[in-house]
């Protein structure tokens, strides 16, 4: 009985021990220093605590929640539960917004603390004296089920704080990227950074069974909530599984066989033709050999045979049909010639009073612009009035400085470099002044007044001050892994991708800084320009390199790009050329005649500049050494024309005096000049309708400079001509057609080979039309300044190093969010919001557009600072109605703006009508120190409001880093596509750089349309004044060839299209029209004694006009353009040199050899220009 007795006393005790608590630590034990929090007891496994009375358990129950009330054994104390409360409202702070984050917050830290099973998965592994003299917790291991732990990381991890534009798990994870490094940042000792006073290790797994200091232990598995559960879900923007599902975006992009569809199906229709051709060609074969069939008979290689000389025998018929227009053309052409003749000496001096006059203009009304936004976007734009209203509204965009610091050898980071930099930093913002004695200091961006400057550098991790060489590494590693820790006197946690290209610091390449000023007078203009001087004189460590810019760099370096000598030099060898090529024999010259042609092209460009000044139309660097080259290019053609005509005059009308050969010349050409020149002016008008200002005065000064210059040309240098014909043509008399430009045999033997040439130019265009949709769009940056420039490197390292985005904000107005519904629809953080409020799209955005980083959403901060259990936040005092308590006000004189269930996540009792301006005008008084939610530092220039309403406000994110010009554009269109998609809202969205970007919003559809455009015009102008439909045709179609060869050498030559492309492009169609319409003329009206033919016509064409095309177009061009290959600016390279090169290649090409076949097979009826009729009554003039 006595050992049955033992048994039941044992057994009564074992029940005991396991229906009481099983502690591991409890109490407090006293502090390991003065400044340092309360450490837990350890205790051991006999160890019970006392019963907790009500005041405890009402206390646990409002920390932890109801399922604690009948909990009869605690392992704390109620100081415990008190620093377990005031632990977690820190965090609450933070991760408020998402339920399901914070109740697996507080049920894990609530279990650690208090729970009765405390022993069965926490183990203190080492103990410490405290101040006190007592043992006290210096490390303990808690065991963790790690799918518990997962499940708790899921839940938090995209939790976002909206002050700080990021991720909550920024702040109480240290920017975790898994639920291991979650828990070690939680427990890791930090007790002077508010962090856990003593060592939590997490241990995921337990030992064999048999090892005696485990097999105890149990792993920690309490009940876990999703974000998408539904008592206590998160909202979309916490949650991506609670987000509503966008509609797919469609593939703007069709492809097939890895090419875009249209270069698949161009590519496939030129294979089936020829296949088709070739199986034509063998049908053909075999048919001659079987029938013995002539070749001759089938093919059109005899269309030219015979066609070489024109026949002087052949007499037209006596009603022959006659151009009407051409003939008013070229007699009202004619007359003026003939004025210009008679009255050389009037006609030069009123030429140079015009020319004077427009150069007084030029002198009085020029003005040079030079800024960058004015140049490229129109003040008429949407971007550019957003721009407008966002800085009138909210501040304009602080001026940015930034400096990048690479070693392309090897990791950028050494003591010796960290030394080198906080020196120069130092100097940077506490001594360098300006001539004024201002520094960084009184110009800098501070969040809120008062506070400190923001520098966005890694060494305010250290506030400026350079760490000890034995411990610099582990310093900065600790800040970089959580930024929260090392938060700088401006508040605001700096990211490691802020500054550094690599996530492993210790391997980057380069580091990057960035001083903000928010001050845009002269006086900061000043003291960036002294900035600028002190980097370009920076003496740097041997090994590395820098680049760097500032606000006013960009203009400045813009101003270098003058390529003057350039110009000068492009217009002597004109002239030389000019001079030679003009001259009737190997042995002469006709300096006079060539200096003329220069003359006349320089005063057009200076009588369009005075001319448009006057009207306000502002001069541009491109313009200003562009347009000479263009001019000069069009221009000395004509001087050609009338010359080579004159020329051919003296030969075949020897009897008419010099006046009438004059005469006589320019009515055969002027029409010729007439329509080339109404083809090119039309093309340059039609590139005024570009919207952006450079772009557009480029067209109208260039219009304007072609239409001097052939008013010109057909008047003073016409009366030079005749002055210097008078009183030189009997040294230069004798004259032989030698010494023009002939058609040798070869060439007409080369475009008999018809077949072979359609082929190819077919061939060629054909792939030039596949090659066509790779054309990439944008300008790169390091284009618009000359090579040599510091910003050249400077934007190398920007796409290379920079690994951050750039800023977006969604501007909202009109919106009365003082109205609940209102708020729903921009809201994200709480349960009742529209499921596609603007946060919730922006949200699922993230995932699939360049927008990345959360959403700043100041709605969501403001109510989530109303929120009662946040009691570091709306806290008013007690005999006041909204006077807010300071942050040294004695807590028990505060109340909370809310009482406990005012305030719901479903939205139930938030602020609206003029409570809620009440409230937001607290909320925007209020600091973020204690509370985080504050809105004075991070909202005080994000929102317009009076004493009833918002009137405008801004919803802050980031583009991911921006690496290309392809980059950037997609970046803004996609901004675009989503502002759009907020139908109930007026939303427009705004980034310093979109002004920039947006020309390329529908550049495409637009330059297929002026370019359309253009072509229809010279179609329907060629075929006015040439009367012939087919003619008009080809001329119109070989034009349309040559764009599209252009087209694909833009591809291959790495050629974007953008706006200055683009215009470059119309003028290519009016450069194309000058190659092609004097061959299209020559072919359609010809003289009596020309056969009607079209062979005849075509070899009269290209022995008389062919040559003027090849020396005073193809050549002309050819030596004007090529200069440009050594322009300083890439620029003129790039979009001038090779695309006008291309030009004059591919368009000569056509010009010389496709069109005259084509012609020959297909060219419409001839007009004769009564030749004969003309010539008489000049001879009879004569006599």
């Amino acid at each position: 009985m006595r050992g049955f007795a033992a048994f039941i006393v044992a057994l009564f005790l074992l029940t005991i021990r396991v229906n009481a608590a099983q502690c591991a630590i409890y109490g407090n034990c006293g502090k390991k220093s003065l400044f340092g929090s309360e450490l837990p007891c350890p205790v051991d496994s006999r160890f019970q605590p006392p019963k907790p009375d009500e005041n405890v358990i009402d206390l646990l129950v409002n920390v932890c929640g109801e399922e604690w009330r009948d909990i009869e054994d605690l392992c704390c104390s109620e100081d415990q539960l008190k620093n377990l409360k005031s632990n977690l409202k820190k965090a609450q702070s933070i991760i408020s917004s998402c339920p399901a984050c914070v109740k697996n917050f507080n049920n894990l830290f609530c279990h650690f603390t208090c729970s009765p099973n405390q022993r069965e998965f926490v183990n203190v592994t080492k103990t410490q004296i405290t101040k006190t003299g007592k043992e006290a917790v210096a490390e303990l291991d808690v065991f963790m089920n790690s799918t518990w732990a997962s499940l708790f990381y899921n839940s938090c991890k995209d939790v976002k704080f909206s002050a700080t534009n990021g991720y909550a798990m920024d702040l109480i994870g240290g920017g975790a990227k898994n639920y291991s490094s979650f828990l070690k940042f939680l427990g890791d000792e930090k007790p002077l950074l508010g962090g856990s006073p003593f060592q939590i290790n997490y241990v995921y797994e337990l030992q064999d069974d048999n090892d005696e200091e485990t097999c105890d232990f149990k792993k920690f598995n309490n009940t876990i909530y999703s974000c998408s559960n539904g008592e206590y879900k998160c909202a979309c923007t916490d949650c991506e599984a609670s987000c509503p599902k966008l509609e797919p975006l469609q593939d703007l992009i069709c492809r097939k066989g890895g090419m875009p569809c249209f270069s698949f199906d161009v590519l496939v229709l030129y294979g089936i033709i020829f296949i088709a051709v070739g199986l034509f060609h063998i049908y053909i074969f075999r048919k001659r050999k079987l029938q013995s069939v002539n070749l001759d008979r089938i093919t059109t290689d005899e269309i030219m045979d015979g066609a070489d000389e024109i026949n002087p025998e052949y007499e037209a018929p006596t009603d022959f049909n006659s151009n009407k227009i051409n003939d008013s053309i070229s007699k009202v052409l004619g007359n003026l010639a003939e004025f210009s003749t008679k009255n050389p000496y009037l006609v030069l001096g009123i030429s140079n009073l015009v020319i004077l006059f427009c150069l007084a203009l030029l002198i009085k009304f020029y003005e040079l612009e030079t800024n960058p936004v004015n140049l490229w976007v129109s003040k008429d734009s949407s971007k550019f009035k957003q721009k407008q209203y966002f800085d009138e509204n909210f501040g304009p965009f602080y001026n940015t400085e930034q400096i990048f610091v690479v070693n392309e050898t090897g990791p950028v980071l050494t003591y010796e470099t960290m030394k080198w930099w906080f020196d120069v930093e130092n100097y940077i913002t506490k001594e360098l002044l300006s001539d004024q004695k201002i520094g960084y200091e009184d110009l800098c961006f501070r969040p809120v007044e008062n506070s400190s400057c923001v520098i966005e550098s890694f060494t305010q991790y250290f506030d400026g001050k350079l760490p000890s060489e034995d411990s610099w590494k582990s310093q900065l590693k600790g800040c970089t892994d959580s930024p929260v820790n090392c938060l700088p006197k401006f508040q605001q946690p700096l990211k490691k991708n802020m500054f550094f290209n690599n996530d492993n610091i210790f391997e980057s390449n380069a580091f990057f800084i960035t001083f903000l000023l928010d001050n845009h007078t002269d006086a900061a203009t000043l003291w960036e320009t002294t900035l600028e001087d002190y980097l370009l004189n920076l003496e740097v460590p041997k090994g590395l390199r820098f680049s760097f810019s500032t606000e006013v760099s960009l203009e400045k370096e813009l101003n270098k790009n003058n390529d003057y000598i350039i110009v000068i030099i492009s217009y002597l060898l004109m002239f030389l050329y000019a001079t030679l090529a003009l001259g009737r024999n190997h042995s002469s010259t006709r300096m006079t005649l060539g200096c003329t042609g220069i003359a006349i092209v320089m005063a057009s460009v200076f009588c369009a500049a005075g001319v448009l000044s006057a009207f306000g139309v502002k001069l541009t660097l491109i313009i200003a050494e562009v347009i000479p080259f263009l001019i000069l290019a069009i221009g000395i053609d004509n001087i050609f024309l009338i010359t080579n005509e004159y020329d051919r005059i003296c030969i075949t009308n020897p009897s008419l005096d010099i006046k009438q050969r004059i005469v006589f010349a320019v009515g055969r050409i002027s029409p010729s000049i007439l329509l080339s020149y109404i083809c090119q002016v039309s093309c340059f008008l039609i590139a005024s309708f570009v919207t952006m200002p450079a772009v557009r005065n480029f067209a109208l000064y260039s219009a304007l400079a072609i239409t001097f210059n052939a008013i010109l040309q057909l008047t003073s240098y016409v009366a030079v001509l005749s002055i210097y014909e008078n009183r030189y043509s009997n040294v230069l008399f004798e004259y032989t057609s030698e010494n023009s430009f002939l058609i040798k045999e070869t060439y007409f033997n080369i475009i008999k080979k018809k077949r072979k040439i359609l082929g190819i130019f077919i061939s060629w265009c054909s792939i030039s039309l596949a090659v066509i949709p790779t054309i990439q769009l944008g300008l790169d940056q390091t284009m618009a300044v000359p090579e040599q420039s510091f910003l050249a490197s400077y934007f190398r390292d920007v796409y290379q190093y920079l690994q951050m985005g750039p800023p977006v904000y969604f501007v909202v107005n009109d919106l009365d969010i003082t109205k609940r519904e209102n708020q729903r629809k921009i809201c994200g953080k709480f349960t009742t919001c529209d499921s596609n409020s603007m946060a919730n799209i922006l949200e699922q955005e993230r995932t699939r557009s360049t927008i990345t980083e959360p959403l700043a959403n100041w709605y969501d901060d403001f109510m989530s600072f109303l929120n009662p259990e946040l009691e570091q936040c709306c806290m008013v005092k007690l005999d006041s109605d909204l006077e807010m308590c300071p942050p040294d006000y004695p807590t028990f004189k505060c109340k909370s703006c809310y009482n406990p269930g005012e305030w719901s996540y479903n939205m139930h009792g938030f602020p609206e009508d003029q409570e809620f301006m009440e409230f937001f005008k607290i909320w925007m008084a209020t600091g973020s120190d204690p509370c985080p939610l504050g809105g004075k530092a991070p909202y005080s220039h994000s929102i317009l409001f009076n004493d009833s309403k918002i009137i405008s406000s801004t919803f802050r994110t980031s583009h991911r880093p921006l690496h290309s010009q392809r980059d950037y554009i997609d970046a803004y269109l996609d901004s675009e596509r989503i502002a759009s998609s907020f139908e109930d809202l007026d939303v427009f969205a705004y980034s310093p750089f979109y002004i920039f970007f947006v020309q390329y919003d529908g550049i495409v559809s637009l330059t297929l349309k002026l370019l359309g455009t253009a072509i229809v015009l010279i179609f329907f102008t060629t075929f006015i004044l040439l009367r012939s439909l087919r003619t008009s045709l080809v001329l119109s179609v070989t034009v349309l060839m040559v764009i599209i060869d252009i087209g694909s050498l833009m591809s291959w030559l790495g050629i974007t299209l953008n706006a200055v492309s683009l215009v470059n492009l119309i003028i290519c169609v009016g450069l194309a029209v000058e190659f092609c319409i004097h061959i299209a003329r020559a072919f359609t009206v010809v003289p009596t004694n020309i056969a009607e033919d079209k062979d005849n016509r075509v070899n009269y064409a290209m022995s008389t006009v062919g040559g003027s095309v090849f020396t005073g177009i193809t050549m002309t061009k050819f030596i004007g353009i090529s200069i440009l290959a050594f322009a300083k600016s890439k620029i003129f390279q790039v979009f001038y040199f090779r695309m006008w090169f291309s030009l004059i290649i591919v368009a000569g090409l056509h010009s010389l050899i496709f069109l005259p076949v084509v012609l020959s097979m297909v060219g419409g009826e001839c007009y004769y220009d009564d030749t004969k009729e003309i010539e008489s009554s000049l001879e009879a003039e004569s006599t």
